[in-house]
């Protein structure tokens, strides 16, 4: 099959592939782009499915675990025994250079399809990498929501099942507010880049009304494992936000964080906004653990992973203190978020205009 290309993030992450469906934490519902639009991003991966590797043999060949690499070699090969006979292979090239490419053979693909252990999904692996390479070129992704309404630019964190999907969703169904993110986000510690195709929001019976998302709602409420199962073709934020009111890049002017808890907002320090915006994205983004990313630096200590998690730090810590605004949401109805946040937005702006008037 001949390559597709995709982007995650405009002129920030884009996938260069020969796989008939390609999905990812990053993008489940990419739009196919040019070659050009593709090399335009900041980081580009080239995803392969390739029946033809073979790891290397011989006395010269490093070992770490199932992984096999050379010292100073920007390769790495994973070779494991399957059933009947079959083996699962991957090789990982070029994590070093502009163009990372990452191969799959067809059994690995098709019977690796979650996280187990050591044993990662496709899918898995590309989100690490895509983490790790985006730090390596000072970005660095959030797994957040964000929205704008007028002059603010809003990034939302929460725990998961917390509600910062639901949140951005309905500030641009209901309040007329800009869609940039719904689960993930890139920042370079200003600017918030859109992550806009990672369609999460499927199952939000607030959200798509049509018959089907009800009625997987409701069956999920009763057999919660049906959210792995593919019931029907997942939808782009496209279908319920037109393009026009989707931006691709905005300058962050509020961090809100969502608790469960008696309803209240508050102001947060940058002290607590940064230990609970590092904290989730830890639980999102397991670069620093990823197995295939720790045996890359075995043999290329090049890589360096210690350095990507300070600048991990870095940008987070500065795109905590660069917002004008921190706030702490808390209710027991996620339903109430929004509109919290909203008739906060309206109070400081009104405190705002006073303040400019009487000056």
């Amino acid at each position: 099959m001949a390559d597709q290309f995709f982007i995650s993030s405009s002129g920030m992450l884009g996938v260069r592939t020969n796989l008939k469906q390609f999905k990812w934490s990053f993008g489940t519902v990419c739009p196919e782009v040019s070659r050009e639009e593709y090399q335009q991003c900041v980081v580009r991966l080239r995803v392969e499915l390739d029946n033809s590797i073979e790891s290397p043999q011989g006395e010269q060949i490093g070992k770490y675990h199932y992984f096999n690499g050379h010292s100073g070699q920007d390769v790495l090969y994973y070779t494991r025994p399957f059933m009947f006979g079959s083996q699962l292979r991957m090789k990982v090239s070029g994590l070093l250079s502009p163009e990372p490419v990452i191969s799959f053979n067809r059994a690995y693909l098709r019977f690796v399809t979650h996280r187990f252990m050591n044993v990662h999904s496709a899918g898995f692996i590309l989100t690490d990498l895509a983490a790790l390479l985006l730090l390596r070129q000072g970005y660095a992704p959030i797994h957040c929501s964000v929205f704008q309404h007028g002059t603010a630019t809003v990034v939302v964190a929460a725990p998961p099942n917390t509600g910062k999907t639901l949140t951005t969703m309905m500030a641009c169904l209901n309040h007329e507010a800009l869609f940039m993110a719904e689960d993930f986000a890139i920042t370079n510690g200003k600017e918030i880049f859109s992550v806009p195709w990672t369609s999460t929001f499927r199952y939000y019976k607030n959200v798509d009304k049509s018959w089907r998302s009800r009625l997987g709602g409701l069956l999920q409420d009763v057999f919660p494992p049906i959210e792995l199962m593919p019931l029907r073709k997942q939808q782009p934020i496209s279908e319920y936000i037109p393009l026009e009111r989707m931006l691709s890049k905005s300058t962050a002017t509020h961090l809100v964080i969502l608790e469960r808890g008696p309803e209240a907002l508050v102001e947060a320090s940058s002290q607590e906004a940064m230990r609970k915006v590092r904290n989730l994205n830890r639980y999102e983004f397991n670069y620093a653990r990823a197995p295939v990313v720790i045996a890359h630096e075995f043999f290329n200590p090049e890589l360096d992973i210690a350095h990507a998690c300070e600048t991990e730090n870095t940008l987070l810590r500065s795109l905590v203190e660069n917002v004008s605004h921190r706030w702490i949401v808390r209710s027991p109805n996620a339903m109430r978020y929004v509109e919290m946040i909203m008739h906060k937005l309206a109070c400081t702006k009104q405190y705002s205009e006073s303040q400019t008037e009487a000056a």
